[in-house]
């Protein structure tokens, strides 16, 4: 069902138009990323559907009873409570209807033969146990476990939180309200792993509607079944997940430059035919009306999306097969240890990611391998022929008072002034930009030159410090595949899960003051880790077999008795197939006709959405009843087993 909608949207500032003719609807069970780069309006759009801004032209429409939950709106904490009570807060009207139960129950005891008294208070234990009145607690227990507040933090008072823990407990209180409508803006800022982790599996059963702006892209994978994309002044959208939408864009992209290649072609052609024989008496009218034509074409423009950043990374000469070798290191500062018994091996070519909560001594392991630290013991050994880059997170190579432009010129003399521009040009720095000075810059700009200094160096070995915070998600891109095409070896620190899914062959975790080595990529790690948790090595896993399955003692029964037996567990199986078959043929139906509800013409057309709506309705009711069938065949199969 449809519960939101944009229609005809468009912002305007001053004579800049950000978007306009924005289409789009919202289903009732929806999972959709908005995607685009910075300042295309998606936070924009966002405050439209809040209700923060009034949208120039358009309306964004919501049905009557959808509340819309936006983390901005949910920040007022009170400072004076505690942790604890302010969740608790979410809950008032259900804990003053268990306070009214408790009063009832009195009265009952009172007057235990009043009938009518009776039927209230059983009717308002049903709502009471329906609305959750008995589990409230433990859902505050399990989110604010999920955010990394654990039982001892909460009875502490809100005002003693650091900026970023009140953020963090903001969106637990939102997620408690559980608003039919979740409007989430980058929700995965100042998240570590692991909570990302466990807020990907909470948003995945979550009872409504979810559009999330994010530029994690591992996020977006495995939430989103739909990508909105505002580029270009205007919101396409896109099925499936952002994995699949960048194929789709990248598959559509290739068509329609096909298309318009082919069509410059045919339009050179006509013009060439055109300006040979417009002057010649026999052949005019042809010329003329084959120029009327070409003035009629509807003109294929070419694909936008190409990337403007350009990043190269290429060593000067190969390193020794061995680069790092660390044996139990111990790192940390003179007043404290950070981690303990560091033990792995870097090889020629490895891209290994450095992993683990944030304060743990990630930074402290680069910078000590850097030499900026000394180890507290254990050893370092460098391979032969290592030229070493860094890429500090904090920016801190970087002059503040020196020119982009000299930035460069003054590591490298003799490169001619034209070549440094367009360097700097390839990583997005325009004529008006290279003459600022490095503190005039932002912390993407200040990101791009720092990796355009590093893209200059030729180091066959690059140690570095969340690489792709404060790039976009274009940048973070072309960074990616930069780095993948690398000829040097890689050493990194990142909580990008994407990133480091699509470019780590080693994951090296630290946590509670050790490092563990994993051989693969971040989906290797979280499904090692997995492992680790239910207490089985890979090797048992391996070893153990499926679960036992629960036998009836078949001897016993009677070759009749096993006959029907059989019988009657083939009939089940056959209505557990074909209630699946109709599932799947019904959904299918029902993703058909929400399309076609989401096509821009029919969703603003009330005579055309109201029939389809009638038709949806009617889908899905079949499909709540295929699917008590299923579960009903099901059940039954189940006791056979």
């Amino acid at each position: 069902m449809i519960i939101a909608q944009g229609h005809d949207l468009e912002q305007q500032f001053g004579a800049n138009t950000l978007f306009k003719n924005v289409n789009f609807s919202i289903d009732s069970n929806a999972r959709i990323g908005l995607v685009g780069p910075n300042g295309a309006g998606k936070t924009t759009l966002l405050k439209i559907m809040t209700g923060q801004r009034e949208p120039t032209q358009g309306e964004f429409t919501v049905n009557k009873g959808i509340q819309a939950g936006y983390i901005a709106q949910e920040n007022a904490l009170d400072e004076d409570k505690t942790i604890w009570d302010e969740m608790e807060e979410v809950f008032t009207p259900l804990i003053n209807k268990g306070k009214k139960l408790e009063q009832l129950q009195e009265e009952i005891a009172d007057h235990p033969e009043d009938k009518d008294l009776l039927k209230r208070y059983d009717q308002m234990q049903f709502d009471f146990e329906q609305q959750g009145g008995y589990t409230y607690p433990s859902d505050i227990k399990s989110i604010l476990n999920g955010f990394k507040f654990p039982e001892n933090t909460w009875q502490k008072k809100i005002g003693s939180l650091s900026g970023g823990e009140k953020t963090r407990l903001a969106f637990v209180k939102l997620l408690l309200k559980k608003p039919p409508l979740l409007l989430l803006d980058e929700p995965t800022n100042y998240l570590d792993m692991d909570t990302l982790d466990w807020l990907e599996g909470f948003l995945k059963n979550y009872a409504g509607a979810i559009l999330v702006v994010s530029h994690d892209q591992y996020f977006l994978d495995h939430l989103a079944n739909q990508i909105f994309e505002l580029q270009f002044g205007t919101l396409t959208a896109f099925k499936g997940n952002y994995s699949q939408y960048i194929a789709e864009r990248k598959l559509r992209d290739k068509q329609q430059q096909a298309a318009y290649e082919k069509q410059q072609e045919e339009i050179k052609k006509d013009e060439e035919f055109i300006q040979k024989n417009l002057v010649r008496a026999t052949t005019t009218k042809r010329a003329q009306s084959r120029r009327k034509k070409l003035e009629k074409i509807d003109r294929i423009k070419p694909p936008k999306h190409k990337s403007k950043v350009r990043i190269h990374f290429n060593s000067e000469r190969p390193s020794g097969k061995e680069v790092l070798i660390l044996n139990d290191l111990t790192i940390g500062y003179s007043d404290k240890t950070m981690v303990k018994d560091i033990s792995f091996q870097v090889n020629k070519g490895d891209r290994v990611a450095i992993i683990g909560p944030n304060g743990i001594g990630k930074s402290t392991l680069l910078k000590t391998i850097m030499k900026q630290l000394t180890p507290k013991d254990g050893s370092i050994k460098y391979g032969a022929s290592l030229d070493i880059g860094y890429y500090d997170q904090e920016l801190q190579r970087l002059d503040p008072s020196k020119t982009v432009l000299d930035t460069i010129w003054d590591r490298h003399k003799t490169m001619p002034e034209r070549d440094v521009r367009s360097i700097l040009a390839s990583f997005l720095f325009t004529a008006k930009d290279i003459d600022k000075t490095v503190g005039q810059l932002s912390g993407g700009q200040k990101a791009r030159l720092t990796l355009t200094v590093l893209s200059l160096e030729y180091d066959n070995f690059l140690l570095m410090d969340e690489p792709t915070n404060h790039l976009d998600i274009e940048a973070k891109e072309v960074l990616e595949e930069a780095l993948s095409n690398y000829d040097g070896t890689l050493l990194f620190v990142s909580h990008d899960r994407y990133f480091i899914n699509q470019l780590a062959n080693k994951i090296v975790s630290v946590r509670d003051g050790h490092a563990k080595i994993y051989e693969g990529n971040y989906s290797y790690y979280l499904d090692e880790k997995a492992k680790q948790n239910a207490g089985l090595t890979p090797s048992q896993t391996e070893a153990v077999p499926a679960e036992p399955v629960k036998q009836v003692s078949e001897q016993k029964l009677s070759y009749q008795e096993q006959k029907q037996r059989d019988s009657q567990k083939r009939k089940l199986q056959r209505a557990v197939d074909n209630a699946e078959k109709e599932i799947e043929d019904l959904e299918n139906q029902q993703t058909e006709i929400q399309n076609e509800m989401a096509n821009p013409e029919i969703a603003t057309n009330f005579d055309k959405l109201g029939p389809l709506q009638e038709k949806l309705s009617a889908v899905q009711e079949k499909l709540d009843q295929a699917n008590d069938e299923w579960e009903k065949a099901l059940t039954a199969l189940d006791e056979f087993e």
